[in-house]
């Protein structure tokens, strides 16, 4: 065997290695509607859960809220909202990163970190323990009467910190949506004004302060999906 011969051996030998045997990763342009897909469902998903969400006597966790019709399959929209929001987010920024800039990194970042901790954490509490606890005659007892489903310090750090990271990241990223005009206006500025719903002293109305607060950012999210499944 020549020298020739056996370097060639190698070198397909080590590509051999390094290749992922029969499969065969996506291409970026399946890649891309995927993730504008789970965006627009997620938004969607997210909108639906938040206007359906039950609210008793102005409070929106309550025994009588959690024990009420609509749960416990708005709370359950919602975490499917924001699973798929969350993965989508990644293909989301891989699409807009020519034209967001420092800005639009660190604002998706943000809001992804507020998504996963705040958004999720708050969820699993919801549906894993208190929506049990509350249809339980025994344990409804254990649900805080100050509708914050714990009671606790702690977790009221968690749901308040992690909006106000939410809060700011979606704010960073709609501004460099806009300054760069990598989406239709109205969209950045649905993203800039997102999360504002959430900090608003509104009253708890069921079917209203729910879509106000996820309708925003929902219909900005899914039609940046929408636009990533077209192009």
């Amino acid at each position: 065997m020549t020298t020739t011969a056996h370097t060639q051996n190698q070198n397909h030998d080590a590509s051999d290695g390094d290749t992922p045997g029969p499969f065969r990763s996506p291409s970026w342009p399946v890649l891309r509607r995927l993730s504008g897909g789970a965006l627009t469902l997620g938004g969607v998903a997210c909108i639906a859960g938040g206007t359906l969400h039950p609210i008793v006597d102005g409070e929106a966790h309550s025994v009588e809220a959690l024990q009420a019709v609509g749960s416990p399959w708005a709370q359950i929209l919602l975490a499917v909202g924001t699973t798929l929001l969350l993965l989508g987010l990644p293909g989301m920024y891989a699409w807009l990163a020519p034209r967001t800039g420092i800005a639009g990194l660190i604002g998706l970042v943000a809001y992804a970190v507020g998504n996963l901790v705040t958004a999720t954490g708050h969820l699993i509490v919801e549906l894993f323990v208190a929506y049990p606890f509350a249809n339980d005659p025994d344990k409804a007892a254990l649900i805080a009467a100050d509708d914050s489903m714990l009671g606790t310090t702690a977790f009221e750090l968690l749901n308040t910190v992690g909006g106000l990271v939410m809060l700011v990241g979606m704010g960073m990223f709609g501004a460099s949506l806009i300054r760069n005009r990598a989406v239709p206006l109205w969209i950045g500025i649905l993203t800039v004004v997102g999360m504002v719903g959430f900090m608003l002293p509104i009253p708890a109305v069921a079917g209203i302060s729910g879509f106000i607060y996820e309708a925003p950012r929902g219909i900005a999210i899914a039609a940046i999906g929408a636009l990533m499944v077209r192009r």
